[in-house]
């Protein structure tokens, strides 16, 4: 709980003192006065941000200390005019993975697991900005200034993965974001424009600090590593384009180099081509794998889809022993009808999970139909696919199930079962067999597991009737609907 003192506004003041400071900053620069005292301000506030961090993580106390720990590190360096290229750039450029290393602490609590398409994606982006770099810079900077450019797409990258991969999005992270913007935006006006920024890319570097501590300062710093659930990277048109642009890059370069007659850096671009082509390449690989994940899977259940399913069943070998289970939720028509669609995907979900968690190893799980469920059990005779069988159903009616609103009712399942070699002779007819099985065990008055081998036996059972409420009303239809 956040006390009084907490709410106190720190972090505006922080950082509306801090716009001032980089106003006054490139005032005092572009009318060419005060330079002593500029430099006074630039060491003022970067060592203020430095020590505004570390106080924030002992103020707040947040679980991802790490992150603002490293965030705090990044800020000490030396301020001043100092000679480009020179042995300060070894600490300015130090931020960079103390930078991306906080990032990354934040975003692996944030959305837990690997992000791959977003470091590929990175990678293009970055290979693509150090080539324009290496080629068009003057050869006395080259080697210093293509760090600067590429650290930075490497951090606004990771910095982007944590806004678009899930978490919350509070003012302490898109403070953080913008400071990741802002220092950017000044590495790019010192590196086009050196000399001629005057004073604005001091300018943009200390308004970096000024967000970064207000980020540090604001109550939601302990929020802004709380886990989400992890989503796919979208491919948006303006991701592919950008992605497509950076990797035409390198050919675009090597086309502009041959007509200007210089071949200096053709090994350079080369090895360019070569790294985007890959980069390219395990892109497209990501997405297609993508897809297909998405083709197999059961969207409520995330179980595999029916046509994942039937892919497995005939990829089974001729003679090997197979287990076949059909699993159909019994009465599943009058949760829908009673409590409603939303209350039905709760039953769904439910006894997936139910079904997933009893399932065992090594057997595959389908959402066959509607409210019906498909097994697979390797090497399985009938008396063991039975007893698989029956302790999914114990599973599922284990215990009852929420339906929304307090409500809970009691769920069974039927099971009917058929396996190769014994009753059937090919995948097909196996499906058949155990479809047969499972409604003789719904006309032997469900909560049954039935085999093929006992269709013939089972005596049809009058169903018993249950406390159900009234259906829920349905809308009328129009006469138009209707016909």
């Amino acid at each position: 709980m956040i006390t009084v003192r907490e709410q106190r506004p720190f972090w505006a003041a922080f950082l509306v003192l801090g716009t001032l400071t980089a106003a006054a900053f490139v005032a005092l620069r572009t009318l060419g006065m005060g330079a002593h005292l500029a430099g006074v301000l630039y060491a003022g506030l970067s060592t203020a941000t430095a020590l505004a961090v570390p106080a924030a993580v002992w103020r707040y106390r947040p679980d991802g200390r790490t992150g603002w720990l490293l965030l705090g590190a990044g800020q000490l360096v030396p301020p001043g005019e100092v000679a480009f290229p020179g042995a300060a750039d070894a600490l300015h450029l130090a931020q960079y993975p103390l930078v991306a290393a906080a990032l990354v602490s934040f975003v692996r609590r944030r959305t837990p697991g690997r992000h791959i398409p977003s470091l590929l994606d990175a990678g293009i982006l970055a290979i693509a900005a150090g080539l324009l770099s290496w080629v068009y810079l003057t050869p006395a900077d080259r080697l210093v200034t293509v760090a600067y450019p590429v650290g930075d797409l490497l951090v606004l990258a990771i910095g982007l993965r944590m806004l678009l991969g899930g978490g919350a999005r509070t003012p302490s992270c898109l403070m953080l974001l913008g400071s990741l913007v802002a220092m950017l935006a000044g590495d790019a006006a010192f590196t086009i424009l050196g000399g001629a920024a005057n004073g604005w890319d001091g300018f943009l570097w200390l308004l970096a600090y000024a967000l970064l501590g207000g980020s540090a300062l604001h109550p939601s710093m302990r929020r802004i590593d709380d886990p989400a659930p992890v989503r796919a990277v979208p491919s948006t048109p303006a991701r592919v384009v950008a992605l497509a642009a950076a990797s035409l890059l390198a050919p675009v370069v090597l086309l502009v180099q041959y007509t200007r007659g210089t071949t200096r850096d053709v090994p350079v671009i080369a090895v360019a081509c070569a790294l985007l082509f890959l980069l390219v390449l395990g892109r497209m690989a990501g997405l297609v794998a993508e897809q297909h994940r998405l083709a197999v899977t059961d969207v409520l259940t995330g179980l595999h889809t029916r046509r994942a399913f039937e892919e497995r069943l005939r990829a089974v070998r001729r003679g090997r022993p197979l287990g076949l289970i059909l699993v159909d939720i019994d009465h599943f028509k009058r949760v829908n009808d009673s409590f409603g669609h939303p209350a039905g995907d709760r039953v769904l979900r439910e006894v997936a999970d139910r079904l997933r968690a009893a399932a065992g190893p090594g057997v595959t799980l389908a959402r066959y139909g509607g409210e019906e469920f498909a097994l697979l059990v390797p090497d399985a005779d009938a008396e063991r696919t039975a007893q698989v069988a029956d302790r999914l159903r114990a599973a599922v009616g284990g215990g009852p199930i929420e339906l929304g609103t307090g409500v809970h009712r009691a769920v069974s399942v039927s099971a009917g079962t058929a396996v190769l070699p014994a009753d059937a002779a090919d995948p097909g007819e196996l499906v058949h067999l155990a479809d047969r099985a499972l409604y003789a065990a719904k006309r032997a008055g469900r909560d049954r597991v039935v085999t093929a081998g006992q269709c013939a036996k089972v005596t049809r059972v009058p169903a018993e009737p249950e406390d159900w409420p009234t259906p829920l009303p349905r809308p009328r239809r129009t006469e138009l609907e209707a016909a």
